[in-house]
């Protein structure tokens, strides 16, 4: 069996893994770790950041989708305004259509109505002249019962005509 001998060798051995050891691990393994540290801020600024861009970004869609509803909500007021307005306009021309049609109508009954007048007058003044004249006639013949009853009849057939050709 082998043992287990300390001869310098073996000292000198240990001491220069351990001087190997302090030197990777000051030149070699504390670089290497300050890197990686370094990598592993610049990764979670990078998340941090990108987390930051996706708030914001939501944010926006949420304002976006806000102010289409509000463009939406405006477009359909604005719809509707035009058509109280086109109904309100509809509705006053209707309105001075059935006054001017009211007006042109009383305006036909009062022609009407002194036409009628005239033609009564007019009619008024013919029998009196009829009347006139067969009064003047009855009085200048002094005559007969018979000439009377003709006369009679015949401003009667007379009266009776000029009744229906006003009447037309």
């Amino acid at each position: 069996m082998k043992v287990l001998r300390l001869d310098w060798n073996l000292v000198l051995e240990i001491i220069n893994m351990i001087v190997l050891y302090l030197l990777m691990k000051k030149f070699l393994i504390g670089p290497v770790t300050a890197i990686m540290e370094k990598r592993q801020e610049t990764i979670e600024q990078q998340l941090s950041n990108a987390e930051d861009a996706n708030k914001q970004a939501l944010d926006l869609k949420e304002q976006y989708e806000i102010k289409l509803e509000k463009a939406d909500e405006t477009s359909k007021e604005i719809v509707n305004k035009g058509k109280q307005e086109a109904k309100k306009l509809e509705e006053q021309m209707l309105e001075d259509a059935k006054k001017q049609a009211e007006r042109i109508i009383k305006e036909a009954e009062e022609t009407v109505a002194l036409e009628r007048k005239k033609a009564v007058r007019d009619m008024e003044s013919e029998i009196a002249g009829l009347a006139m004249a067969a009064a003047a006639k009855i009085l200048g013949e002094n005559g007969k019962e018979s000439d009377n009853r003709d006369f009679y009849e015949q401003f009667l057939a007379k009266a009776g005509e000029s009744n229906d050709t006003n009447s037309n």
